[in-house]
């Protein structure tokens, strides 16, 4: 039987000394293991602060790699740079998750260069945008840093028209604008047309995943001023870096697992972090991050992953997918959509962890097959059904 847990219990837990340290993008003893990636980006970045524009810069590497934290890390410094050096600098940052259209792109730019101006979120056609733009770069005449993150998903989803467009734009702007594009995706050249591979520079600066040893070295440093003394060991430290590394060396999961653990401790009345604790809170942690990402999920999206849940198999080919997916809409009275868009649909799933997905040849039938798996037990499909049937 569960144990019951108060407020004052919880607060009262000494194992906790500044929680927030676990989650600061920039921690105030500096990023760890990502020397040699941000002395590059100084070098691309120096000719700002000589008012000179910079080609489109990128970043590339997995999630939880530091691309965010370096950049933000090094707009801070190149700002406080250009301020004592008295460069007139603007900088924008736009998370393409978020917007992934030209247009809505552009608008964010502004709203951030010209804030003086109140521009709308929807509403303005593209060459409205484009107009716009050119005319406030030339009206400011100063040097802009555009950061564009996430930039996989306009690509995906919009084309290349917006990284092309900022990479021309210094034909016709007043002002001096530099673009850095990050991605999550190292696959991202593959959505930029060639004619737009030609105008960009050819910077290209990666972040790989974190090593077993620097996951370890960044769980240390954040326990240090996150935990009390004595609460989490160096064994839970290098068990929490041995896991996160097999799974793609990320650092925000590492750092999520270790906060889980703590929880888990403080919620069984422990004062300090177990290695038992570990395995428990990972499976807690998956399961809760599966619900939390299926929440996120459009109509059809939900559809899709119900057929395959309604399923008691842990692999299924495409086809069988496909034809799931359309009963799971009958059901629900939806008309399905094309085997191409949910074929997107899956690209997507697999790279939010949802499935696993392997495109092999089969020679017997001398075509390509997808092999779609679902690393889910019993109990968790059985919940997932609810809760999607729930939000349809």
């Amino acid at each position: 039987m569960a144990k019951a847990v108060t407020f004052a219990s919880v607060l009262q837990n000494p194992i906790y000394k500044d929680r927030d340290v676990l989650y600061a993008l920039v921690p105030q003893t500096g990023l760890l293991h990502r020397t040699e990636q941000k002395n590059e980006l100084v070098m691309e970045l120096a000719p700002i602060l000589m008012n000179s524009a910079v080609s489109c810069v990128f970043v590339y590497g997995n999630p939880g790699t530091g691309k965010t934290a370096v950049i933000t890390e090094l707009l801070a410094e190149l700002t406080a740079e250009a301020k004592k050096r008295k460069v007139n600098l603007k900088q924008a940052y736009v998370n393409c998750s978020e917007n992934r259209t030209e247009t809505t792109i552009i608008v964010d730019i502004l709203s951030q260069i010209d804030p003086s101006k109140s521009y709308p979120r929807v509403g303005w056609t593209r060459s409205k945008a484009v107009s716009e733009f050119t005319r406030v770069t030339n009206e400011l005449n100063t040097n802009i840093i555009a950061v564009l993150d996430e930039v996989d998903y306009a690509l995906k989803e919009s084309g290349d028209d917006i990284i092309y467009r900022l990479s021309r734009i210094n034909e016709k702007a007043g002002s001096k604008v530099s673009t850095i594009l990050i991605s999550n995706d190292v696959r991202v050249g593959d959505y930029i047309k060639p004619k737009t591979h030609s105008t960009l520079g050819r910077v290209r600066v990666i972040f790989a995943p974190y090593t077993s040893e620097e996951l370890n070295d960044i769980l240390k440093d954040r326990a240090r001023y996150a935990f009390n003394p004595d609460v989490v060991s160096d064994q839970v430290l290098q068990k929490i870096a041995e896991i996160e590394s097999s799974r793609g060396g990320d650092a925000r999961k590492a750092l999520e697992l270790l906060d889980s653990c703590a929880k888990a401790a403080i919620s069984k009345g422990g004062r300090k972090v177990t290695l038992d604790l570990v395995d428990e809170a990972d499976r807690s942690l998956e399961k809760d991050t599966i619900f939390n990402i299926v929440g996120t999920l459009t109509k059809h999206q939900k559809l899709l992953y119900l057929g395959m849940v309604q399923s008691n198999k842990s692999d299924l080919d495409g086809g069988r997918v496909y034809s799931m997916y359309v009963e799971a809409c009958q059901k629900q009275n939806v008309q399905p959509l094309s085997i191409r868009r949910i074929r997107t649909f899956l690209v997507n799933f697999s790279e939010l962890g949802l499935i696993k997905s392997e495109v092999t040849w089969l020679r017997s039938l001398r075509k390509k097959s997808r092999t779609i798996t679902l690393e889910l037990d019993s109990a968790t499909r059985k919940k997932l059904r609810k809760v999607i049937r729930d939000s349809i």
